[in-house]
C-alpha cells in the first residue's frame, strides 16, 4: 500500500458502516435510469427486456468481483483509479483517474440537469437555477462532513427504494403477471445497444471503492457492499422491467409518451392517479442521491489523484475539522457548474442529458476495463496467496469483465462519432496536461520512457508468475 493512501486514511473521518456503503452504491446505480431505461428496454425489446437486466446484471457483477477483490488488498479513496495506479504506477494510472473523474463530473452534471428539467417542468423557473441550487447545496453538505453525506443518502435512497418496492407490489398483486409475460413478444433487435446503455446504470459499485478510506471496516465491508448492491440493483430492475411490460401488454402505452413517461403510466394503471405522482418523485429523489453520491465519488478520485501527483496538489487538501476533501469537493463543483453552464449556450436541454450520459458512458466502460484488467497484472506481480476476497473462475472472470466493458465502450463510440471524438480530444488534452504540466517531461524521449514503463511491467509481471510458479515446483518437488 503506497504511503498516499496511509495519510488518506489519517486524515480522513471513518464513519461508513456496511449498511452506509450498500446505501452508497445503491443511490449511485437507481439513479434516473430506472424510471427511464426500465420503460424504453420494455418497450423495445419485449420479453427480451428481462434478458437484457440479466445480462448486464452479470457483465457488472464480473467487474464487481473483481473490485471486491481490489477492495480487500487496496484501501484507497481512488476506488478503481487507486487499483489501476497501484498496477501501473504511471501513465495508464494516469489515463485511468482522468476517465474516471471525467466520468464522475458528467455524470454529475447529467444529473444536476436532469433534476432541474423535471422542477422546471413543474415550476417554469429555468433549469439551470435549480442544477445550481442542487450543485451548491450538496457541495456544502460534502463538505460539512461524510457523516452528514452518509446520512442523506442513507435517507434518500431508502425513500426511492420504498417507492420502487410499492409500485411492484402493487403490480404484482393486480396484474396477471404469468398471462401477460406469455402474450409478449421477444424483441433482439438492438441488443446489444441496449446492454450498451443499461450497463452504465450500475456504475455505482465503484462509488463504494472510492468511500473504502471512509469506511470503519473497508477490507470486510466494501467488498460485501459492491457485491450485494449489484444483486439489490439487478433485481429491481428486473422485477420493474417485468411490471411495466405486463402494464404495456395489458393496456398500452399512448403513442407520443416519452422513454420517462412509460414507468408513470405503468404506475398509474397498477396504483391509481397517485401512482402517477409518486413515482414522478420518486425520479426527483434518484437524481439527488445519485448526484450526491457522484459527487462524494468525484472529489475522491481528485483527493487521491492529488496525492498521487497525477492532478494538481491543491485536489489533495482536507479540512481540519470536518476531515473532508474540501478543496476536491468545491473543485469538482465549480467543474460541474462550468459544465452545465457553457453546455447550456451550446446545446438544447434535451441534447445536453444526451451528451453528458454518452460522455461518462465511454468514461465508464474504458475505466472498468482497465480495472478488470490490472486484477491480472496484479496478481502477476503479487500473487494469489492473499488473504480476504479472490475471484472465482480467475482468470476468467475478469477477463470477461475486461472484454464485455471494452465491447460496450466500442459500441457507444460507433453509436456516436463525434461524442467519441470529444472523449478523445478530452483524453488527449489530460494527457498532455499531465506529460508536460505535472510529470514536466521536457522531450519526446522522457515521454515515450514514462509510457513505456506501464507496458514493461506489465511483461515483467506475467514473467514474474511464472518465476514464482518454477520456484514452489523446485521447492515442492512437483510439477
Amino acid at each position: 500500500m503506497k504511503t498516499s493512501n496511509i495519510q488518506q486514511g489519517a486524515r480522513l473521518r471513518k464513519a461508513i458502516g456496511f449498511f452506509g456503503a450498500l446505501m452508497f452504491g445503491i443511490g449511485g446505480m437507481i439513479g434516473g435510469g430506472i424510471f427511464a431505461l426500465s420503460g424504453e428496454i420494455a418497450l423495445k425489446a419485449g420479453l427480451g427486456a428481462i434478458l437484457v437486466f440479466i445480462i448486464t446484471g452479470f457483465i457488472a457483477l464480473s467487474s464487481g468481483l473483481v473490485y471486491a477483490e481490489f477492495s480487500t488488498r487496496i484501501v484507497s479513496s481512488g476506488g478503481g483509479y487507486s487499483f489501476v495506479y497501484e498496477t501501473f504506477p504511471e501513465f495508464l494510472g494516469f489515463v485511468t483517474g482522468w476517465w474516471f473523474f471525467l466520468a464522475y463530473t458528467f455524470a454529475g452534471a447529467f444529473y444536476a440537469e436532469v433534476f432541474g428539467k423535471y422542477l422546471s417542468v413543474m415550476t417554469g423557473v429555468p433549469y439551470i437555477i435549480w442544477s445550481t441550487v442542487l450543485a451548491i447545496m450538496f457541495a456544502i453538505i460534502n463538505f460539512i462532513g461524510i457523516k452528514e453525506s452518509s446520512i442523506a443518502e442513507i435517507v434518500l435512497t431508502l425513500f426511492k427504494l420504498f417507492l420502487i418496492a410499492f409500485f411492484v407490489l402493487s403490480g404484482l398483486l393486480c396484474l396477471d403477471i404469468i398471462e401477460a409475460l406469455l402474450k409478449a413478444e421477444i424483441q433482439f433487435s438492438g441488443a446489444l445497444l441496449m446492454i450498451a446503455t443499461v450497463f452504465i446504470a450500475f456504475e455505482g459499485f465503484d462509488v463504494i471503492a472510492t468511500l473504502s478510506s471512509e469506511m470503519k471496516n473497508p477490507t470486510k465491508d466494501a467488498p460485501k457492499a459492491i457485491i450485494s448492491s449489484i444483486l439489490i440493483v439487478t433485481s429491481l430492475y428486473i422485477l420493474v422491467v417485468i411490471i411495466v411490460l405486463a402494464t404495456i401488454i395489458k393496456y398500452g402505452i399512448p403513442s407520443n409518451a416519452i422513454p420517462e413517461e412509460i414507468i408513470l403510466y405503468s404506475a398509474k394503471y397498477v396504483i391509481g392517479v397517485l401512482g402517477s405522482t409518486l413515482l414522478g418523485a420518486g425520479a426527483i429523489i434518484s437524481t439527488i442521491s445519485a448526484y450526491n453520491a457522484t459527487l462524494c465519488a468525484a472529489s475522491r478520485v481528485g483527493l487521491s489523484m492529488g496525492e498521487n501527483r497525477a492532478l494538481p496538489r491543491i485536489f489533495r487538501l482536507t479540512h481540519p475539522k470536518t476531515r473532508t476533501p474540501h478543496a476536491s469537493i468545491f473543485l469538482s463543483t465549480t467543474i460541474i457548474l462550468l459544465l452545465l453552464i457553457g453546455s447550456s449556450f451550446m446545446f438544447s436541454a434535451e441534447e445536453i442529458s444526451i451528451v453528458f450520459s454518452q460522455l461518462a458512458s465511454l468514461a465508464f466502460a474504458f475505466s472498468f476495463a482497465m480495472v478488470d484488467f490490472s486484477l491480472i497484472i496484479y496478481r502477476g506481480i503479487y500473487g494469489d496467496n492473499m488473504n480476504g476476497f479472490h475471484v472465482p473462475l480467475y482468470p476468467v472472470i475478469p477477463l470477461f469483465g475486461f472484454m464485455s466493458a471494452f465491447i460496450i465502450g466500442g459500441i457507444l463510440a460507433s453509436f456516436s462519432l463525434t461524442v467519441f471524438l470529444v472523449f478523445l480530444l478530452l483524453t488527449l488534452f489530460g494527457i498532455v496536461f499531465y506529460l508536460a504540466i505535472m510529470r514536466r517531461a521536457k522531450s519526446l524521449e522522457e515521454v515515450l520512457r514514462i509510457i513505456i514503463n506501464d507496458f514493461t511491467r506489465a511483461k515483467e509481471a506475467l514473467s514474474i508468475r511464472k518465476l514464482i510458479k518454477l520456484e514452489r515446483e523446485n521447492k515442492t518437488g512437483n510439477p
